[in-house]
């Protein structure tokens, strides 16, 4: 089995390569703030200063829970779109009479030769990583008693969890409906197969639900001990479960939301069109690609909000960077993997719309456009998640929505929406000039 587990890792180097990229991002960002954590932890134990050890554990607690959850989530549903992409390839093994069983076998083989493979490279950039993020504590004024990332055997572990689980966790139900749908379907279907909520996702789903509730009943509703402080951190925790409960139900969420504000723009041009349909036709192509710009523009609204209420807190651009810095960057290099995951995908349907007849530009334009609905559906799901939180934190503190709003850092938002934007424009006006330069018959031939 392992013969054929490589080869068709061989076979499919290039899109396994942009998926490998993001797992070995994940695993290193993710395995490096653990490692942050625990060194200034055991730094400031030995010094013996009690102070430390608790901001230490507070902030390192947070980033740790933000970079691990950003890294999940971003690489899971790259790992489930390359699995996806390939259905017809896994429908032609089971016709040339490869048991089922063995395919998902072959295939969740795959993801942990995957996984592996990222966390072994995970092991030396992690310390790198963890040396960085304890640069930036110190920089904020934490005495870290010269606490310094030097290599430790338990990193290895830390590294290989890192790599394995996200992969695991994405490819998961993929395997398993690869190995029940029947051949001709997936040689039949254009567009991408409906989603389908499993058992794992649906009790998740509920678990966070039940998250949201338990934590505003009391943040929002009732007269706690604490005061503002802990009512306010009470609404936080259930806008943070929100958010995840609605980034783990994206295909339910995000499409709907992008469907609604591409039927109101007012641009009815063929190349608009083009781009609209192609969104909505591989949804699970749209949904992987909004969803890691999504995560980090509403953790960073949350994130904003919480500063904004808090007293003595700031919002500022830096702050953000301490402890969503590594969030950001394993969601941009998400999307970007993803963006040229699907560019061969991508490359064989504007050879269909050229070969139908429409000119270069407009093919062109509409790939761009693309660009433009996936940075608008992730900037619109920010704004509606920034409203929600804000509202909700607002009731936490006994505060006025407009106040919080009007202490928000809209230029820092901003900027942040208008870099989601170039990014993803940048990104696919680059692969439409590739696709400029490409024979339309070669590319429907290959």
């Amino acid at each position: 089995m392992m013969r054929l587990v490589l080869s068709d890792i061989r076979m499919r180097a290039s899109m396994w390569w942009w998926t490998f990229l993001c797992a070995v991002v994940g695993a290193a960002c993710s395995a490096g703030s653990v490692i942050a954590m625990f060194t200034a932890v055991s730094a400031s134990r030995a010094a013996g200063d009690a102070r430390m050890v608790s901001a230490s554990i507070a902030l390192g607690g947070n980033i740790v829970f933000f970079t691990v959850l950003a890294a999940v989530g971003v690489v899971a549903s790259t790992v489930g779109l390359t699995l996806t992409s390939q259905r017809r390839d896994h429908a032609l093994w089971a016709i040339l009479g490869i048991p089922r069983e063995r395919i998902r076998s072959v295939l969740r083989t795959e993801l942990v030769v995957l996984g592996v493979a990222a966390g072994a490279l995970a092991v030396p950039l992690a310390p790198l990583v963890a040396g960085a993020a304890l640069d930036q504590w110190t920089a904020k004024g934490l005495d870290l008693h010269g606490a310094t990332a030097g290599f430790q055997v338990w990193h290895i572990g830390v590294s290989a969890l890192s790599g394995v689980v996200p992969c695991l966790l994405g490819g998961w139900g993929v395997t398993r409906r690869a190995a029940r749908t029947p051949e001709m379907r997936a040689f039949r279907d254009f567009s991408d197969p409906p989603a389908r909520p499993g058992v794992a996702r649906g009790v998740l789903a509920l678990c966070l639900l039940a998250g949201v509730l338990g934590m505003w009943i009391p943040g929002l509703g009732l007269e706690l001990e604490g005061g503002v402080e802990q009512r306010t951190a009470f609404a936080f925790a259930g806008d943070l479960f929100l958010i995840c409960l609605l980034l783990l139900m994206g295909p339910w969420v995000i499409t709907p939301l992008m469907r609604f504000w591409t039927a109101i723009v007012p641009l009815r041009g063929v190349a608009w069109h083009l781009a609209v349909q192609a969104c909505r036709t591989r949804a699970a192509r749209s949904v992987t690609t909004v969803l890691p710009f999504a995560l980090s523009l509403s953790f960073v609204g949350l994130f904003m909000v919480m500063a904004n209420v808090m007293p003595g807190s700031t919002a500022a651009l830096d702050d953000v960077l301490v402890v969503l810095g590594w969030v950001f960057v394993v969601s941009w290099v998400g999307g970007l993997a993803v963006i040229a995951l699907v560019g061969r995908e991508r490359t064989r349907d504007s050879a269909l719309v050229t070969v139908a007849g429409a000119r270069p530009g407009v093919v062109a334009r509409s790939t761009v456009y693309e660009g433009v609905i996936y940075a608008g559906t992730a900037v619109v799901f920010g704004a509606i998640t920034l409203a929600v939180t804000s509202a909700t934190i607002a009731a936490g503190a006994r505060t006025s929505v407009v106040r919080v709003l009007d202490g928000l850092p809209w230029t820092t938002l901003g900027l942040l929406a208008g870099v989601t934007l170039g990014t993803t424009c940048l990104a696919l006006a680059l692969q439409a000039a590739r696709v400029s330069r490409t024979v339309a018959a070669r590319a429907l031939r290959s």
